[in-house]
């Protein structure tokens, strides 16, 4: 493992957990906000996966994750 897959590692599980209070509060942030950090955390998934930085790889798929639950989430209490 390079050092650089440990620190983006690390950091991405940080944002997922600091993400976590978004996901069990009833404020969401506006959808196309999370769409495009969708869109663009994927991006760097396949990025950092062509970089052979595995774990960094699947942490950033876990971020992704994040903002799609956030996604989802916010599209359900728009179509009430």
């Amino acid at each position: 493992m390079r050092w650089q897959d440990l620190v983006i590692s690390v950091c991405q599980l940080f944002f997922v957990i600091a993400m976590i209070p978004s996901i069990r509060s009833n404020d969401k942030p506006a959808l196309t906000t999370s769409i495009m950090n969708v869109i663009l955390v994927a991006i760097i998934t396949v990025c950092l996966f062509t970089l052979k930085l595995w774990f960094s790889s699947f942490t950033a798929a876990l971020v992704g994750l994040t903002w799609s639950i956030l996604a989802i989430q916010k599209r359900k209490i728009n179509s009430k």
